[in-house]
């Protein structure tokens, strides 16, 4: 029989949409059609989360661009900022027995802009922002450098992540994808690893 207690585990967590809210979404999807949001998804943030440009340079471009109020664009992300509190306070116990990664594609500077309350390095073993390693979800080497950086053969890694996009194909390279509903949904499949 399998002791669970042995089983080396590692859990990743994406940040926008399941620790804090999103923020470019809303704001595209406030000013623009969905064609248009995807394509300035993709001129801006694609961009900025790959690390060519900080989180003000961003806007300062959208704003040149575009003809937006940069401190319209500020204020309206500032808005849209939300922290999950609770689900924060279960990755303190599921670091009792597991390793705990956070995985996420972001822009520079925006965790010290809207974020300044949350010690990321204190929260996790080890933190992956996108923009610091010029490489994003879901391209596989992002979460293969994280699994490989503990320099540790886990039994089990599993990745928390609201977009399907970012987790579909993970099994194949031995991560289990878990979408991101809602923390009571999250909490029943980690349970188990507490």
């Amino acid at each position: 029989m399998i002791n669970l207690d042995n089983i080396k585990r590692l859990i990743i967590f994406d940040f926008f949409g399941v620790l804090g809210g999103e923020l470019s979404p809303k704001f595209f999807a406030k000013h623009f059609n969905d064609e248009e949001a995807k394509r300035l998804k993709d001129n801006y943030f694609v961009p900025a989360d790959n690390g060519d440009y900080t989180i003000t340079e961003t806007f300062k471009r959208i704003s040149d661009d575009l003809n937006i109020d940069y401190d319209l664009i500020y204020n309206e992300f500032k808005e849209n900022v939300s922290i999950n509190y609770e689900l924060f306070d279960y990755i303190k116990k599921l670091r009792e027995k597991n390793t705990v990664a956070l995985l996420s594609n972001a822009a520079k500077g925006i965790f010290e802009l809207y974020y300044p309350s949350i010690n990321l390095e204190e929260c996790f073993d080890k933190v992956f922002i996108s923009s610091n390693y010029h490489m994003q979800k879901p391209q596989f080497r992002f979460y293969n450098l994280c699994k490989d950086s503990f320099n540790i053969k886990f039994d089990e890694v599993y990745m928390i992540d609201d977009n399907i996009k970012n987790i579909k194909d993970l099994n194949q390279i031995d991560i289990t994808g878990i979408q991101y509903i809602n923390n009571e949904e999250l909490f029943k499949k980690l349970d188990q690893f507490i």
